[in-house]
């Protein structure tokens, strides 16, 4: 009996054994957890430094963490900061996309003396943490130039022709995108219109339907060019759209490489009111030269859109030719659709129809061709894995398209209209049916190149360049995120020219050059460089940047990206005494 029973007990001792120890288990991990989450997330790295002196009075406090932190750290981060006992207003702590630096601003100045930055994550005491740094304050001074119209005072330091302007804030960019497209239209409308008179239909400016189609894109034109123009400006001044709408107000905000081709294109297309208004010009002998170099020179201006961008000169060859023939190939299918093919006719509206279908292969091969050549140059290797390079492709999709439609109505009008010595209602039915569909597609190609124009190409990358004056000092700075060359000259007491180039990062805010005299007494220099991507800026002589003393200068550049401060740059200046100022000052006494 005994040993019938044994085998039972183990049947039923063993898994209630075997339960209890991995609820052991379990709480011993459990156990170890909760002590593992007492351990406190080390701080690598900080700006300011632990135990450093500032001589700048910091923007934010920043902190960066060896393990990541996550939504619960986010929610209960608490960081203080005390100066010479005086606790530091600061405000709400941000944590990075890298989940490991957590930034905060400083709400009000912060006396000199020494500073204790201390944090706690979580409320757990385990993670509190602290370190002291030592804040030299002198008075700064930021370099200043006129009072501008709207009160505030702009930065002396200005762009170079060879750098990448600084783009503001997008705005309205939903409404701009839409306004393109509608603006793409109705000037194509007007420019091949009047185009496809002079070369396929000498009879079509004498048609009511025509007459009433160019004044009708006409007025679209300059609707559409004048609310794209009024929220560019909008977009550059900072302003308010209706602020924007008066037009004396485009030529301070638009005072730039763009601004000047969308003034430019404005004035245009207001102008091309003296041919849509009388189309019989641009057949006149004494008129027809002028009307047509007239048509082109405004088409060109779509072909300038990325003026100011560090793209190659072939670029914007290719693209003005391009939108020529784009131009005529869709403004001349609208022509077509609206007027031409309105109802039945006579010979001239078979021909016009038929010169069409006979030029329209050409058209397809420079527009195709000079498309994959712009983008050849603007995406280069990047057409799959850029943002731009990507919509270019789907745009060359859609192109295929519409040159499918365009081949099946150029055998349709080739064999159909052989013969014919005029136009009935039922073709002229079918024909429009047809350009119609090849106009949709035409309208798509237009949203997509708005969408486009909104991106920067990867080639519009602005590249390293020699400064275009010789500077007496040149200097090139670096770490592993930040990577600046500066330039100054004449490196003596009075006024200097600074050249500020920025090699990397790709994306940058918040950047500026702070120069503090060792010497006591002396105000600093703050100057604000305003790039935000790649490129140089320069504040030239006459631009406020003047050393007061002599000797040693520290420098210190400093910067801002999304996730977060940027380690700092420094490096030292020794400033001379100038001789002009000595002789002045000799023959003052």
């Amino acid at each position: 009996m005994r040993g019938v029973l044994v085998p039972w007990r183990r049947a039923v001792l063993t898994p209630v054994l075997a339960m209890l120890a991995g609820v052991l288990i379990l709480g011993a991990m459990g156990g170890s957890a909760r002590a593992a989450s007492t351990i406190p997330n080390e701080l690598i790295s900080s700006n300011p430094q632990p135990n450093a002196t500032v001589t700048v009075v910091p923007t934010q406090l920043q902190l960066i963490f060896r393990n990541k932190l996550d939504a619960d750290d986010a929610a209960a981060l608490g960081v203080l900061l005390r100066c010479d006992g005086v606790t530091v207003s600061l405000g709400a702590p941000v944590i990075a996309v890298d989940a490991q630096t957590v930034s905060t601003p400083l709400a009000s100045l912060p006396p000199a003396g020494q500073c204790t930055v201390t944090w706690v994550i979580n409320r757990n005491i385990g993670s509190l943490g602290t370190f002291n740094f030592t804040l030299l304050v002198n008075p700064q001074t930021t370099i200043a130039g006129e009072v501008g119209t709207d009160g505030t005072t702009p930065t002396t330091v200005v762009g170079e022709v060879i750098s990448v302007n600084a783009i503001p804030e997008p705005r309205f960019g939903l409404l701009l995108g839409l306004l393109r497209i509608v603006e793409y239209l109705f000037v194509i409308c007007v420019f091949g219109g009047l185009l496809y008179i002079v070369v396929g239909w000498p009879e079509g400016f004498e048609y009511d339907t025509t007459q009433r189609f160019l004044r009708l894109s006409w007025f679209g034109a300059v609707a559409s060019v004048y609310l794209v123009v009024a929220l560019q400006a909008a977009r550059a001044s900072g302003d308010s759209f209706i602020a924007s709408l008066n037009p004396f107000s485009w030529f301070g905000a638009l005072n730039f490489a763009f601004g000047f081709i969308l003034l430019l294109r404005f004035v245009l297309v207001v102008a091309s009111a003296w041919l849509v208004f009388n189309p019989r010009r641009v057949l006149a002998p004494e008129t027809q030269v002028p009307a047509v170099l007239f048509l082109l020179a405004m088409m060109s201006s779509y072909g300038l859109t990325r003026i100011g961008q560090n793209l190659s000169v072939l670029t914007y060859v290719f693209s003005i030719i391009h939108v020529w023939s784009m131009g005529l190939w869709l403004g001349g299918l609208a022509l077509l659709a609206r007027a031409a093919l309105a109802g039945p006719g006579e010979r001239d509206l078979v021909d016009a129809v038929r010169y069409f279908a006979k030029i329209s292969g050409w058209l397809i091969v420079a527009t195709v061709f000079t498309g994959l050549v712009q983008v050849y140059l603007m995406d280069g290797s990047a057409i799959f894995t850029s943002s731009h390079g990507r919509l270019n492709v789907l745009q060359l999709v859609v192109v295929a398209v519409m040159v499918w439609i365009m081949l099946l109505l150029r055998n349709f009008a080739t064999g159909r209209l052989r013969s014919e010595k005029r136009l009935t209602a039922k073709m002229a039915w079918r024909l429009r049916r047809a350009i119609t569909a090849e106009i949709v597609v035409g309208i798509l190609i237009l949203a997509i190149t708005s969408w486009a124009v909104s991106m920067r190409p990867p080639q519009a990358v602005a590249k390293r360049a020699a400064p275009t004056a010789n500077y007496l000092y040149r200097e090139e700075l670096k770490n592993d995120r930040f990577h600046v060359v500066l330039s100054l000259t004449p490196l003596t007491t009075g006024a200097n020219a600074m050249r500020v180039e920025l090699l990397a990062p790709k994306r940058i805010n918040n950047f500026e050059v702070r120069l503090v005299p060792q010497a006591e007494g002396y105000a600093g220099i703050n100057l604000i460089v305003p790039i935000k991507y790649p490129g140089a800026a320069v504040a030239p002589v006459d631009g406020g940047l003047v050393f007061p003393v002599a000797g040693v200068w520290n420098v210190e550049i400093v910067g801002t990206t999304t996730t977060g401060d940027l380690t700092p740059l420094g490096t030292t200046l020794t400033i001379t005494e100038s001789l002009i100022n000595t002789q002045t000052t000799l023959a003052g006494g």
